[in-house]
C-alpha cells in the first residue's frame, strides 16, 4: 500500500465501509433474489469492468449498462452488492495497493447504483418487470437515477485520484470525466433492454445485448484511439515548428489551452471548443514555410523579411483545409493576425469579417504572448495583461472575447509557464510574429 498516500488509503477504505452500511440500511424485508442471481449479475458487471473505454487517464466501464438492468431486475441492494463485483480489476491485482484500490473501485460502484437504485424506485421506477406500458413513465426516474449514478461515480473516483496524484479536484474532474458524460446517458437506454428481455427470457437474454454492448464499446475506443492519433499527429507538427523557431516554444500548446477556455466560456459547445483548441494549436503551423533566418533574426525585420513572415498564417490556412475535422476553422488559422479595425493581415478584414474563431485566437495569442516569459523580456503579471487587452479592445480585439476569457481564467484559472529567462542578453524583435505586443 505504499504507492498511495496515507489520505488516499483512508478515504479508499472509508468509501467502502460506507458502501456496505449503505446497502444494509437499503436491504428491506422482502423476498431477496437468489444468490445464484445476484452471482449473474456480478460477473456481468465484472465482464463489462474488464473491458472499459480508455479516455487518456481515466477508463469509463461499460458495467453502467448492467447497473441499470439489474437495478430493475433485482432491486436497488442487491444491484449494488452485484456492482461491487466489478472491482476485481486484473491489473491491480498485481500492485502493492491492489486493496484499497479495490476497496474505492468496489464502494464507489456499489454507491453508485445504489444511488441509481433508490432514486429510480423513489420517482416510480418498475422493478422486477419492465414493458411497453412503462413508457413513458420510465423515463424521468431512468434520468435522474441515471445522473445520480454518474455523480456520485466520478465523484467518489475524482475524489480518490485527486488524493493519489495530489492534483486540485477541479483539475481531475474536468481533464478525466467530461468526455464521459454523453457516453454515459446513451449506454442507459440499452440498460433498459436489457432488463426487458431479462426479465421476459431470463439469462438467455445475456448474447443479445451483451453483443451489441461491446460493439458499442469497441466503436467508442476506436473512435478514442482515432482523436487521440489526431492530437498526436498534431502535436507532432508543433514539435517541428517549435524545433525551427525557438520563440514559439510551448507557445503554440498555451494558446491552444486558453483559448478552449475562451470558447467554453463564450458558449461553444464541448466539440466545437475542442475544435478550436485544434485551430489555435495549429495556428502558427504556417511558419514552417518561412525562411529560418527570418524566423530568428533577433533585430528589427526589413519590409520584405515581415512581408515574408506575414504569409504563415495562409499558408497556415492552407496546411490544414484538407483536414475535415477543422473545416469550420481554416479561417481561424488564416485571420488570426488580423485587427477589428482592419489594419491587420492577411486580408485586411475588420471586426463585421471575422470569425468567432478568429477573435478568440487573436485574443488568446496576445495573452499568452505577454503572460509568457521569453529569453529577451520577462513575463507582465496578468492584471497588466488584462487592462493592455482591454487599451486595444475595439480596435484589434473584440470586447466580446475579452469578457470571455477574463471569465475563463476567473472560473478555471491560469498559470503561465515561464520559459527561461537570460536578462536583455537577446535584442527583443522589433516585430512581433505572434501578436500586438508579443
Amino acid at each position: 500500500m505504499r504507492d498511495l498516500p496515507v489520505r488516499a488509503t483512508l478515504f479508499a477504505f472509508g468509501v467502502a465501509v460506507c458502501a456496505a452500511a449503505a446497502i444494509l440500511a437499503a436491504a428491506g424485508p422482502g423476498a431477496w433474489p437468489s444468490a445464484g442471481i445476484v452471482v449473474g449479475f456480478g460477473l456481468l458487471f465484472l465482464a463489462a469492468d474488464w473491458a472499459p473505454v480508455w479516455f487518456a487517464h481515466v477508463s469509463y466501464s461499460v458495467g453502467f449498462v448492467v447497473a441499470i438492468a439489474a437495478v430493475i431486475s433485482i432491486g436497488p441492494a442487491p444491484a449494488a452488492i452485484a456492482a461491487a463485483f466489478g472491482a476485481i480489476d486484473r491489473e491491480l491485482l498485481s500492485r502493492k495497493d491492489w486493496l484499497p484500490r479495490i476497496a474505492i473501485n468496489a464502494g464507489a460502484l456499489a454507491l453508485s447504483t445504489l444511488a441509481l437504485g433508490q432514486i429510480f424506485v423513489a420517482l416510480g421506477g418498475p422493478v422486477g418487470a419492465v414493458g411497453t406500458d412503462d413508457f413513458p413513465g420510465i423515463i424521468m426516474p431512468l434520468v435522474a437515477g441515471s445522473i445520480a449514478f454518474f455523480i456520485v461515480n466520478a465523484g467518489l473516483v475524482s475524489v480518490m485520484v485527486s488524493l493519489a496524484r495530489r492534483v486540485p479536484l477541479k483539475d481531475v474532474w474536468h481533464s478525466d470525466y467530461r468526455r464521459t458524460t454523453t457516453m454515459h446517458f446513451l449506454f442507459a437506454a440499452l440498460g433498459v433492454l436489457f432488463a426487458a428481455m431479462y426479465t421476459s427470457i431470463s439469462w438467455a437474454a445475456v448474447p443479445f445485448v451483451v453483443v451489441p454492448l461491446f460493439a458499442a464499446r469497441h466503436a467508442f475506443q476506436t473512435a478514442e484511439k482515432s482523436r487521440e492519433t489526431f492530437e498526436s499527429t498534431l502535436a507532432s507538427m508543433i514539435t517541428a515548428l517549435e524545433a525551427k523557431d525557438p520563440y514559439t516554444a510551448g507557445h503554440a500548446n498555451r494558446v491552444s489551452q486558453i483559448a478552449q477556455l475562451v470558447a467554453r466560456a463564450h458558449g461553444f459547445s464541448e466539440s466545437k471548443a475542442r475544435r478550436v483548441r485544434y485551430a489555435a494549436l495549429l495556428h502558427d503551423v504556417g511558419k514552417v514555410t518561412i525562411d529560418t533566418r527570418v524566423l530568428r533574426k533577433p533585430g528589427k525585420l526589413t519590409a520584405e523579411e515581415y512581408d515574408h513572415m506575414k504569409v504563415h498564417s495562409i499558408r497556415g490556412a492552407e496546411l490544414i483545409a484538407d483536414i475535415d475535422l477543422l473545416a469550420d476553422m481554416v479561417d481561424g488559422v488564416r485571420h488570426h493576425h488580423e485587427r477589428l479595425d482592419g489594419g491587420g493581415y492577411p486580408d485586411g478584414l475588420d471586426g463585421t469579417a471575422l470569425s468567432d474563431v478568429a477573435k478568440i485566437i487573436m485574443v488568446s495569442d496576445a495573452f499568452d504572448s505577454m503572460t509568457s516569459t521569453r529569453s529577451y523580456r520577462k513575463a507582465m503579471p496578468m492584471e497588466n495583461a488584462f487592462a493592455e487587452l482591454r487599451r486595444c479592445e475595439g480596435t484589434q480585439f473584440a470586447p466580446e472575447m475579452i469578457e470571455a476569457l477574463e471569465r475563463a481564467i476567473a472560473r478555471w484559472g491560469w498559470t503561465p509557464a515561464p520559459e527561461s529567462y537570460a536578462g536583455e542578453l537577446t535584442p527583443r524583435p522589433a516585430e512581433s510574429v505572434h501578436a500586438a505586443h508579443g
